[in-house]
Order: C-alpha cells, then sequence, then structure tokens
C-alpha cells in the first residue's frame, strides 16, 4: 500500500527521509547499519524505483520493509484495512 502511495505521490518522500535523519540523529555517532542503508535507497534511487523495492521479494527487501522510514505514511483506516485482511488470509 505504501509503494502504491509512493507511485501516485513521490511527496511522500520527504517524510521517510524526515523519518530517517530524525532516527539517525537519535542514534548519534553510532548510526544503525540498517539506517544506513535505507539512507543509500532514500538517496540513490527515485519514488518509482524505491516503489518497486518495496514490493520486492529479495531478503534486503523483506529485512528493510521490518524498519521501514515509511512509518506516518498510511493512515489508521488503511493500517486497519491491511490487519483485517492478513487476519482472513490466517484464518
Amino acid at each position: 500500500m505504501i509503494a502504491r502511495k509512493l507511485r501516485q505521490d513521490s511527496r511522500i518522500l520527504p517524510l521517510a527521509r524526515r523519518n530517517l535523519r530524525k532516527w539517525t540523529k537519535l542514534d548519534g555517532s553510532n548510526v544503525r547499519p540498517v539506517f544506513k542503508e535505507w539512507n543509500s535507497i532514500l538517496t540513490r534511487l527515485n519514488a518509482v524505483e524505491i516503489a518497486k523495492f518495496l514490493c520486492s521479494d529479495t531478503p534486503m527487501a523483506r529485512r528493510l520493509r521490518q524498519s521501514s522510514p515509511f512509518a506516518g505514511v498510511l493512515t489508521k483506516a488503511e493500517r486497519e484495512a491491511i490487519r483485517t485482511s492478513h487476519e482472513k488470509k490466517g484464518a
């Protein structure tokens, strides 16, 4: 869902970049490798390429989705729809 929103509105990227800057700053001089990886992605790829990465099933993409800087992009209703969809699949 985040990838779909990103394809429709590349203005979402600044939110992810702000989140990442804030998290990196909190780490001080000992920045987590995952944040460095996200920084590389957010600075080197365009919105379409990032959306494609978010949807990919590579080990790296699966791992980085666990610490996505796109927190805050989805509305409460969108998050609830995802949760409900996953519950139905598991039932």
